[in-house]
């Protein structure tokens, strides 16, 4: 599939970010750029050749790169180069990552995301201490696949955990891609897992697999409970916020708060009024751990709106931050204004203000305070 003929400018790596099918993928690999995560060159040459006349398609361009640096990290194991090896494995993760958000057509090779896995799996064992793949007890017939990188090799239950919840709007891939520095040089372990956006069965709703994935660090790693926080994806779905305050042991929370079934239920209840029915109660149990909720600049929800109906659903938390986000930054790799590297150091930076994880980071948040 190649981009339509609106977009004219072949200079101008706008014309990518401006293209609403690709757009979210393409300033993600702009941004793990500057974590080095890709290489901005190579993306910004891939973007000239896909939006030329004669040009490979989005799949095949990124899928070339990534094959390319496939065989760079092959080539660098067999001689020994760790370093190598290592930026090559995440390289083709992340370009893999791009190509397959596009259908491939059908033939026997493993998946574009299958191959983007593999090739994660493989830093994450290059790293140190090693990251790895687990797997997580949650239903009899179903587990959670996850990826865990603690901090250090001795003591590590020492250390804050962050688990990372991909939802809807991201995979566990792409959001690893897009916090990992920002955790590790916080000095944070992470543990990111895929959550279904769907009730895995009519008895068991899949905020569930919350409560899973702190009884596997709890149970399984020794992790102390009073130093686990956890993040959504940001997606437009209060399904992570119902399975935090369901949960009950996060130390912070990085969520919508509820905000998207606080919206809905109004809409709901203002049309069950107008016919004079009697209106719902509350949809969701409120959340006494400090939250700090994320707005995308331009999302549905007016920011105002916002800290009305959270003031309302949580009279009892006073220790809750709405942040919009995109306002102001106009980074050259940003899509309207909006720079999720920024964003993943600010919710760090608060996080460890709540965890206690060290000195500084209300100086920290200020300093991106000015930049986002």
């Amino acid at each position: 599939m190649r981009l339509g003929n609106s977009i004219q400018d072949h200079c101008d790596v706008r014309g990518l970010l401006d293209h609403d099918e690709y757009s979210d993928e393409f300033s993600r690999l702009l941004c793990v750029a500057q974590n080095e995560g890709v290489s901005f060159s190579e993306c910004v040459a891939a973007a000239k050749l896909i939006r030329s006349s004669n040009g490979p398609g989005w799949r095949q361009a990124w899928e070339e790169l990534a094959r390319s640096h496939l065989r760079r990290a092959q080539e660098a194991c067999r001689t020994g180069n760790e370093l190598a090896a290592q930026k090559g494995w995440l390289h083709a993760a992340n370009y893999f990552m791009a190509a397959a958000i596009e259908s491939c057509p059908e033939g026997a090779e493993p998946t574009l995301g299958a191959l983007a896995h593999t090739c994660l799996r493989h830093f994450l064992a290059k790293l140190t201490p090693q990251g790895e793949t687990v797997v997580i007890p949650w239903l009899e017939e179903r587990s959670l696949e996850g990826f865990y990188l603690p901090v250090t090799s001795h003591g590590a239950n020492a250390h804050p955990v962050v688990v990372c919840i991909a939802e809807t709007r991201r995979t566990k891939e792409e959001i690893l891609s897009l916090v990992l520095r920002s955790a590790r040089q916080r000095g944070m372990a992470l543990l990111c897992v895929d959550l279904p956006d769907e009730a895995p069965s009519p008895r068991v709703a899949a905020e569930t697999g919350i409560t899973a994935a702190l009884d596997y660090l709890i149970e399984a790693r020794g992790i102390d409970p009073a130093r686990i926080a956890v993040i959504g994806d940001g997606s437009p779905s209060s399904l992570v916020t119902r399975g935090i305050a369901l949960d009950g042991r996060a130390a912070a929370a990085v969520c919508d708060g509820g905000l998207w079934d606080l919206w809905a239920a109004r809409q709901t209840d203002a049309c069950v009024a107008a016919l004079g029915m009697v209106q719902a109660g509350p949809r969701l149990p409120a959340m006494n751990c400090p939250m700090l909720v994320p707005l995308r600049a331009g999302e549905a929800i007016e920011p105002g709106h916002a800290r009305h109906l959270l003031a309302q659903h949580h009279p009892g938390n006073r220790d809750i931050l709405l942040k919009v986000f995109g306002e102001t930054s106009s980074g050259p790799w940003t899509l309207d204004g909006y720079d999720p590297i920024l964003v993943a150091d600010f919710v760090f930076d608060w996080l460890g203000q709540q965890l206690n994880a060290g000195a500084g980071e209300a100086d920290c948040i200020r300093r991106l305070e000015s930049r986002l």
